[in-house]
């Protein structure tokens, strides 16, 4: 009997299987619907082409599990531990996330919808080229994430704290980032439309050649930040403080920038026609 045959065995007699050991097991290419593994342990497991449908992985321990591929749909992982767990090239739907431990772990070409990785720990994981839509991530933790080329779409990160990270070439839209921390992050060459920055931590970041339109920074800390040729026609940086921030060439075109504190910036080049520059301080 195969490792498959035997899950399937056991899952059939009865689909709650809490507190398994299903360690290295070789599950490639199985199909589970409704179970139940609650508690259970499946570090190591290899689970790659499989197909899971509402299935409880809560509080199950994954490490270094492997779901590349994988089609998951409505499957609990919350207070799960997923270091280094793999799910490149994977598509979750619905799937939830809440507080699971996610250090290392690789979403690289994933396709995540109506996910919730609410409080989630993604620090050092990989979201290269992953695909986001009406997600929520607020208040997670994505520490040093490598997220080049990510797209994001009506989604919530709300309160996350990406310092560090790889946005580059990233594209963000219609998303909520309010009150969230990208200190010394990378967002070079990023694309943001239509995204709250608002009240955001965002010292130090490069956003080099950035295109930035339509954006809300009220009250957002960018001391220090490379922000040049960046285009923010129309954005919203109200109370912004800038710093000793490199503007050189940026396109503040219709922007507000009433009250904001450029102080020791360079604007060398900069672009402010139409902008509200009421009370801003630039000198």
């Amino acid at each position: 009997m195969s490792q498959i045959d035997e899950v399937i065995s056991l899952v059939m007699k009865n689909p709650s299987q809490g507190g398994i050991d299903l360690s290295e097991y070789d599950l490639k290419g199985i199909s589970i619907n409704g179970a139940s593994f609650k508690n259970g342990i499946f570090n190591e497991a290899m689970m790659d082409d499989s197909e899971l449908i509402q299935v409880d992985f809560s509080q199950v321990s994954m490490q270094c599990a492997t779901f590349k591929k994988s089609k998951i749909k409505e499957v609990d992982f919350t207070n799960a531990k997923l270091q280094e767990a793999d799910f490149d090239g994977a598509t979750l739907v619905k799937c939830k996330f809440h507080n699971a431990n996610l250090e290392n772990a690789d979403f690289s070409n994933t396709r995540l919808d109506h996910c919730d990785f609410k409080g989630a720990n993604l620090n050092f994981s990989k979201m290269y080229s992953a695909n986001l839509e009406e997600s929520d991530f607020s208040f997670s933790h994505l520490m040093y994430a490598y997220c080049k080329q990510i797209v994001i779409n009506n989604s919530n990160f709300g309160g996350s704290n990406a310092r560090g990270s790889d946005f580059s070439f990233s594209r963000i839209s219609n998303s909520n980032f309010k009150a969230s921390v990208f200190k010394y992050s990378d967002l070079n060459s990023c694309t943001i439309k239509n995204t709250d920055l608002s009240h955001s931590t965002l010292i130090g970041i490069e956003m080099k050649d950035g295109f930035c339109r339509n954006t809300r920074l009220e009250q957002s800390n960018l001391e220090g930040a490379d922000l040049t040729y960046a285009d923010l026609e129309g954005v919203q940086m109200e109370n912004a403080f800038l710093l000793e921030a490199n503007l050189h060439g940026v396109n503040f075109t219709n922007a507000n920038l009433k009250d904001a504190y450029l102080v020791d910036a360079n604007i060398v080049k900069t672009i402010t026609k139409g902008a509200n520059l009421e009370n801003t301080l630039m000198f």
